[in-house]
């Protein structure tokens, strides 16, 4: 299984040259474009200051991770959010000694570390200056193992590093002219020396002599760039031509892998095994890891197949795998697995079976037989399912086809076709004979076919068929397997029995319990131990029995190969006890079961803490000043974070799932995700811890470490605010109570001033309410003089009136009376008469009424008549009774009636009256009355 890294995903150059990992498991690789972390989840690239390749990396203590590149070296170091800042050493070194090429190697020893380089070794001890081993030797690569430094010197040997001199090991001049790519430790008294193209070596410490390879052929042309000490006690040599090369201590190569097994390049420049027992590979072109601890390996077309797989078959040493495109086989004696295909194949296979020492194919284009690796077609008849043996009888098989059941004779002379069974003329895709000798067919649509043949296998005697009726859930979907020499019959939900006495299929409760009620078990195959691996609509596993029979079921390892798996016609095949193939949509998969893998227990790390924000995002914390972090307090400013985290779990990383939980904030663990960050925004004030767990495709949970953070509050509600709250509110309380007292008192003088003023008031209106009374009283007065003076004018004109009735009627009398005297009559009524109009003359110019009239008239109209005789006292009495009139506004025909005059009598005397008044002719009489 191979994981390839573009750079076009880490983000960095093509060429990497060196792979470590600290003790957080986060990896760190020396490529082209500077430092490149992985923490499971997310690269980041740190470029070097001055920008060059970095050849060599080596993690030391206190987070440091040093580094060597081109004419500089240094280390990165966690800044105070903990991000990695680099930090240059060589520029603390005096002129003469700062002209170097490459750092190609970076050793710690003893608490110091060494920069080896071509001209000069620089030794670094932390906190101190950088000292300077000068060898005066022209030296190549060096290495480390355990605890010694070697470094060859070209043209004089092998030489190890002591006290900071370097000594030429005994025999060490054997190599002054082969190159060594790698010193490995190989047993307690010998190093495994490999050089880059002229053999590899065994050193006791004395003398030199070649380490025996099984291929010699195969290693001729290989270079060997680099290779290290597997944990398993096999070699990985990675090699500039031939990819990796995995070797055993006896010389055998047991795993090849390049470019056509899946790798991005066949150039491997460093190689470093991981915490999780993963190789990894600094390519020419890439990065790329190789999970040597998979049990699982792939058979597709990097080895020469083609398809989906459908069948396998191990014949002595030859493998035989059947995809939808046709059959290939492989020598399984040689080192490196290549498929090469069957003549006369091309096609859909279905199945593959031995029988007699006779390889079947079951095609789509009918029957074969396998012969010196050509298929040879048996009988023309369509396409073929799968071959039966008939038991008892060696010489006869039975084959199912896409029309019905069929029978073959094999002989010395080979397999002839005989004839195909009238009376079932159904698809027969699967097989099995029971113990009974009776034939089961399962058909995947319909159900099951349960057949008997004749004595002597020439007809079908009988056929019953079995489906929902009989005791399955549906009648799709029922297959059929050979567990423990007897047919187990898995459903749709459920694995059943045949109940021959009752002629009914029952739920097998032993088996259906392994499995969920709503699981449907697809295929199963059983190997020697009995041990049955099976696949289903949910999972892929393996059950397995204890001394006791109890099952149990493995199936976290197999999530590895689920999604890979064939979902057409699924496939198992039991090569031994040791190896499985399994069909899969690209090729096969291959299990080896004695491998096993350790599912090691891994952790998942906070990477970075974010403060959000809608302008901008900065960083927190991160790296190791995080994983340090006790107990960190936020402003309250920064109260919107988002978390990004990650699990130092490689395999299938993308499958690693997240589940996270903030205590104080959550209710509860969130649920599983892909996702690799959480945010959250406005956090109240308050103490919370932040966790986050991972589950890998294998479900296992790593530990949950706690991130305990606090929210400070805002300033307004910080202590030392309200501190000065408190001292506020006293001054506040105190200002006050003063400022109440002040009230008080200003209120107690404006409440006085206010009831003086009140008072005051009050006397005011007593006197305004006094004043008004006394003007009403007045008024009243007034009122009353002048309803007096109305009452006086109303009798005045009533009296004025009725002197004007009174007249008018006795000048009425009198005329009458007068024309009675001028008619005649006799002298006594004349006299009579004469007297009588002398009466009415004398009351018509009666005094009496005019005087009471003077009075009133005056008494109402201010004493007209009196200041009339006083302005003007040459009116004659004639005159002033005019005016009188005339003050009354009366008309002249009324005034010609009360002065018992003419009305042109009236006239003349208001000319009269004009004149004695001196009125200009302008003037209007009337008007001067009513005004004087």
């Amino acid at each position: 299984m191979i994981r390839n890294f573009k750079p076009e995903e880490f983000k960095g150059g093509i060429q990497s040259w060196g792979i470590v990992q600290d003790d957080r498991e986060i990896l760190y690789v020396a490529n082209n474009f500077g430092l490149l972390e992985f923490d499971g989840a997310t690269w980041h690239l740190y470029p070097v200051k001055t920008g060059t390749k970095v050849r060599s990396v080596h993690v030391g203590r206190e987070g440091r991770v040093y580094i060597g590149s081109q004419g500089d070296f240094g280390y990165f170091m966690p800044n105070k959010a903990g991000e990695l800042s680099y930090h240059s050493l060589a520029d603390s070194l005096p002129g003469n000694y700062r002209n170097f090429d490459e750092v190609w190697r970076i050793y710690e020893q003893a608490g110091h570390i060494y920069f080896f380089t071509v001209k000069y070794i620089y030794q670094y001890t932390p906190g101190k200056p950088v000292q300077v081993i000068s060898t005066r030797l022209p030296q190549e690569f060096s290495f480390q193992v355990n605890k010694n430094i070697y470094t060859q010197a070209w043209g004089k040997g092998l030489y190890q590093l002591e006290n900071n001199k370097l000594k030429l090991l005994p025999g060490g001049d054997f190599f002054a002219q082969k190159k060594i790519a790698s010193v490995l430790p190989f047993d307690k008294n010998h190093l495994l020396i490999l050089t880059i193209r002229q053999g590899i070596y065994l050193y006791d410490g004395q003398q030199v002599r070649p380490f025996a390879v099984e291929d010699e052929e195969f290693f001729q042309d290989m270079i060997i760039n680099q290779a290290i000490l597997l944990r398993d006690g096999n070699v990985a040599l990675g090699t500039q031509n031939k990819g990796l090369i995995i070797m055993d201590n006896r010389g055998k190569v047991i795993l090849t892998s390049s470019v056509r097994d899946g790798l991005l390049d066949n150039t491997i420049h460093t190689l470093y095994q991981d915490t999780q027992d993963n190789v990894w590979l600094g390519l020419n072109n890439g990065l790329s890891m190789v999970e040597l601890s998979s049990p699982f390996s792939r058979l597709d077309r990097t080895l020469g197949l083609s398809g989906t797989g459908y069948a396998a078959l191990q014949q002595g040493n030859q493998l035989f795998l059947g995809t939808n495109s046709g059959l290939y086989v492989s020598d399984l004696n040689t080192p490196k697995k290549s498929f090469k295909p069957i003549p006369n194949s091309t096609g859909q296979v279905y199945h593959l079976n031995q029988i007699n020492g006779q390889v079947l194919m079951a095609h789509h284009n009918g029957p074969f037989v396998i012969q010196n690796n050509i298929a040879r077609l048996i009988y023309p008849q369509g396409g073929a399912w799968d071959f039966v043996a008939v038991p008892n009888q060696p010489d006869k098989l039975i084959f199912g086809s896409y029309v019905g059941i069929n029978l073959l004779s094999s002989s010395p002379e080979g397999l002839q076709f005989l004839q195909q069974f009238k009376g079932l003329e159904e698809s027969s895709r699967v097989l099995e004979f029971d113990k009974d000798g009776e034939l089961w067919m399962a058909h995947g649509y319909k159900g099951l076919f349960r057949i008997k043949f004749d004595a002597d296998l020439q007809k079908i005697s009988s056929v019953q068929f079995y489906n929902s009726k009989s005791g399955f859930p549906s009648d799709q979907l029922i297959n059929m397997e050979e567990i423990n020499n007897e047919l187990i019959f898995p459903a749709l939900r459920g694995i059943y029995r045949f109940n021959k006495a009752k002629n009914k299929f029952e739920l097998d409760k032993a088996y259906s319990a392994l499995f969920g009620p709503e699981e449907h078990v697809v295929e199963m195959e059983q190997d020697i131990h009995g041990s049955i691996y099976f696949i289903s609509n949910e999972r892929v596993g393996k059950i397995t029995f204890d001394k006791f029979g109890k099952p149990s079921i493995e199936d976290k390892l197999f999530k590895n190969i689920k999604e890979q798996l064939n979902d057409d016609l699924s496939y198992i095949q039991v090569l031994d006890l040791n190896n499985v193939i399994f069909g899969a949509k690209d090729g096969f998969i291959h299990y080896n079961a004695a491998k096993t893998k350790r599912l090691a227990p891994y952790y998942t790390r906070l990477a970075h803490v974010i403060s959000t924000s809608a302008e901008e995002d900065s960083l927190l914390l991160t790296g190791r000043k995080l994983d340090m972090a006790t107990d960190t307090e936020l402003p309250f400013a920064l109260n919107s974070l988002r978390f990004v985290y990650a699990a130092s779990y490689f395999e299938q990383f993308e499958k690693t799932q997240y589940q996270y939980y903030l205590e104080n904030f959550d209710t509860g663990w969130s649920g599983w995700t892909n996702k690799t960050e959480k945010e959250y925004t406005n956090l109240p004030e308050g103490t919370y811890i932040f966790r986050v767990r991972a589950k890998n495709m294998y479900d296992t949970v790593s530990e949950a470490k706690p991130f305990k953070f606090t929210v400070k509050p805002p300033f307004y509600r910080s202590p030392f605010a309200f501190t000065i709250y408190t001292l506020l509110g006293v001054v506040v309380v105190g200002s006050v109570f003063f400022q109440v007292d002040r009230r008080f008192k200003k209120e107690k003088r404006r409440l006085i001033l206010d009831k003086e003023r009140k008072l005051g008031q009050k006397e005011m209106e007593i006197r305004e309410i006094t004043n008004q009374s006394e003007q009403e009283i007045d008024r009243l007065r007034d009122e009353k003089l002048q309803a007096e003076i109305d009452h006086k004018n109303r009798e005045l004109t009533y009296s004025t009136l009725h002197l004007i009735n009174k007249n008018e009627l006795l000048n009425s009398v009198k005329l009458e009376l007068q024309s009675m005297l001028k008619n005649g009559g006799s002298a006594a009524p004349q006299e009579e008469l004469k007297k009588i109009i002398r009466s009415i003359d004398q009351n018509i110019i009666s005094e009496v009424d005019w005087k009471q009239f003077e009075v009133h008239f005056n008494h109402v109209h201010g004493d007209f008549i009196h200041r009339l005789q006083d302005q003007f006292p040459s009116l004659t009495p004639q005159e002033i009774k005019l005016s009188t009139y005339l003050r009354l506004n009366l008309t002249t025909k009324d005034i010609a009636q009360l002065l018992n005059i003419s009305v042109r009598g009236v006239e003349i005397s208001r000319y009269r009256l004009r004149k004695r008044l001196n009125l200009d002719r302008a003037d209007n009489l009337t008007d001067f009355m009513l005004k004087f």
